[in-house]
């Protein structure tokens, strides 16, 4: 929240920058009107430099911390450009202003910027307060950080934040309000000299009005993310994706997580064959396994550590809930009641690694590089040679883990800004996935996209997800590649995908083979032409329609030996209205990226009919869209 407000200031900073441009005004109109009309125009051209003046001085108050005198001078400045308009509108009953149709245009394209600095001064006006008590709450000194603030300051600032909801509404109401008037102001007309620079503060306001709209729902999600004012529990999913699997990778470590207005009162890894065990042992537990999980994995039961087997995030935390509560109380302890559940990826921790510094646990210094092999040795060989039991071997995680919330909750005010900066990219890498169990809240992580969840599209649509069964940490030298071409025909439009697995590892202590059983999402009635590139007596196709999800899905089972490549090649009939959608109006294609995948390059070929084919080649780090158009 921190960094949008800071961005929401810059951006008003900037566009005040340019206020100066009211000071020409009176000269404009005075030059373009009767002399009949000139008492209204110079008091109108008055008022809009008065305006002028004082909003820049509440950008001065707000620079020097004055608070109180900020807001005095942005709700002065809002009543002079009131007086402005007030004036300007008694110059429209001029003959010429009423009769000659470019002098009227001239007036509103005036009236169009005039408004917009009365706006952003009733902007700064209201948003002021909500910056003045943040700065009080976290005030104190540069390296004063979060751990810092007693119980009550805690409290203040997430209820600053929580309230802060109606006022940032209504700043993003006065930003959409203020990018109407300005996208009116005609680029040929009395604006012309200084048009460049409305284009700029257009630009400023359309990214702070973006960043509001992810900054609102994030206030809302407050109560559940931070335990304010009841206590939330998370369960928290360590995902591996050396090992990939549906929603990021294997569920080697999970944790339990507990925390009250922003406190951590418990946060507790363990491995997850503690919870398996107990459970495979007793009869309690019967849950069935997916087929593929039966047939390649060779468990007859359903354990926690495979539960995320579907590559929506949604649904695999319900399957994830069950299968964990279901064990526990197969082995006759108490299910807890869950706030959600989370999953991580290793490139978060490595992100936040990198932002707090180097962490030495037992005697090992673990770094943003090294922190997945280090780890993945450590507890898979390095154990046995420290004389560590095999049950007790991923106690260094709950150790390593436990020191980075300790650098997190210590971090310094001024470094926040890049906390939140690695957050947002990694949610937009699928590096953190969140549901939870409140449906209003899980409706507010899907529009921040923190969810998860496998997404509609109108238009065509594609993700490739790899389940590592039984091959180690393989993954990790495995490159991907994919290739996707789409085709308009007389019968409609035929893709093409191409998938290519290039193994650069070996047989060792964590890797070997390459086995993944393979599923690919596609807009839901795709028909399936062709497949080959797959061993015949390995292949096991699946064609399975998910109406839940709105896909259809081809399954598969690959293999690719060390040193060795492969090359899957798909072939599809797309759904009928998908090919009258982009006959009526254009190709459009959505490709979703697996999270914890790591693809080389995708490409992506639209051959239409009629007219330019469109090509589209780059990395895969998030999710793309394109448009033929």
């Amino acid at each position: 929240m921190g960094r949008y407000l800071l961005q929401i200031f810059n951006t008003l900073w900037f566009i005040i920058k340019y206020a100066v441009l009211l000071g020409i005004l009176a000269i404009i109109l005075a030059i373009i009107f009767l002399s009949s009309a000139s008492r209204d125009i110079r008091a109108a051209g008055a008022s809009g430099l008065q305006g002028k003046q004082e909003i820049s001085a509440a950008v001065d108050y707000v620079k020097s911390g004055q608070w109180p005198k900020a807001i005095e001078s942005a709700n002065q400045a809002q009543t002079s450009f009131a007086s402005s308009l007030s004036e300007l509108q008694k110059v429209r009953l001029n003959p010429a202003a009423k009769n000659v149709p470019i002098i009227a245009r001239q007036i509103n394209d005036l009236e169009y910027l005039l408004k917009t600095g009365e706006i952003l001064s009733r902007s700064l006006a209201r948003i002021a307060p909500i910056a003045q008590s943040l700065e009080k709450i976290k005030s104190g000194g540069t390296s004063r950080n979060f751990i810092d603030l007693s119980i009550t300051e805690k409290q203040s600032l997430l209820r600053l934040l929580y309230e802060s909801e109606p006022e940032l509404n209504g700043l993003k109401a006065n930003l959409d309000l203020s990018l109407i008037n300005l996208e009116k102001i005609h680029k040929i007309g009395i604006l012309w000299p200084v048009y460049a620079q409305i284009s700029d503060i257009k630009q400023e306001l359309y990214q702070a009005r973006d960043l509001l709209a992810k900054a609102i729902p994030v206030t809302k999600l407050l109560p559940a993310l931070a335990g304010y004012p009841n206590t939330s529990r998370f369960l928290i999913i360590l995902q591996n994706n050396d090992e990939l699997r549906a929603t990021g990778g294997f569920i080697g470590v999970y944790a339990n997580l507990e925390i009250n207005n922003g406190e951590v009162l418990s946060l507790k890894t363990d491995d997850s064959y503690h919870l398996d065990m107990p459970a495979s042992l007793t009869d309690n537990w019967k849950k069935e396994p997916p087929a593929p999980i039966k047939k390649y994995l060779k468990v007859e039961k359903w354990y926690f550590r495979d539960s995320n087997w579907s590559p929506d995030w949604p649904s695999a935390a319900q399957q994830i809930q069950e299968i964990y509560n279901g064990e526990l109380m197969a082995t006759n302890q108490a299910a807890p009641e869950l706030t959600g559940v989370m999953a991580i990826n290793p490139e978060l921790v490595s992100d936040l690694i990198n932002l707090v510094g180097p962490i030495t646990v037992r005697g090992e210094t673990y770094t943003a590089e090294n922190l997945q092999p280090l780890l993945q040795y450590n507890v898979e060989v390095a154990y046995k040679e420290q004389d560590i039991s095999s049950w007790d071997r991923k106690e260094v995680v709950n150790e390593l883990m436990e020191e980075l919330k300790k650098r997190l909750f210590h971090l310094p005010s001024q470094e926040w800004t890049k906390l939140l900066e690695i957050l947002d990219n990694n949610i937009a890498e699928r590096n953190i996935q969140i549901f939870f169990n409140n449906p209003g809240w899980q409706s507010l992580a899907q529009r921040l996209e923190i969810d998860g969840g496998i997404k509609q599209s109108a238009g065509d649509y594609l993700m490739v997800v790899d389940s590592n069964f039984g091959a180690f940490k393989s993954d990790v030298v495995v490159k991907k590649n994919i290739a996707y071409a789409t085709t308009a025909t007389k019968q409609g439009l035929e893709s093409r995908l191409t998938l290519n697995y290039r193994h650069e590892g070996d047989f060792d202590w964590r890797t070997t083979r390459y086995r993944s059983y393979t599923r690919v999402y596609t807009p839901l009635g795709s028909r399936l032409i062709s497949l080959s590139g797959l061993d015949e007596s390995t292949q096991d196709l699946s064609v399975v329609d998910d109406t839940q999800l709105d896909k259809t899905v081809f399954g598969f089972f690959l293999t690719v030996e060390p040193g060795a490549s492969r090359e899957i090649i798909l072939q599809y009939q797309l759904p009928a209205e998908i090919y009258q959608i982009s006959a009526a109006e254009d190709y459009r294609m959505l490709v979703q990226k697996q999270s914890g995948q790591r693809v080389e390059s995708l490409r992506v070929d639209y051959k239409p009919n009629k007219g330019q084919s469109k090509s589209w080649f780059g990395d895969f780090l998030v999710d793309k869209y394109y448009s033929s158009i």
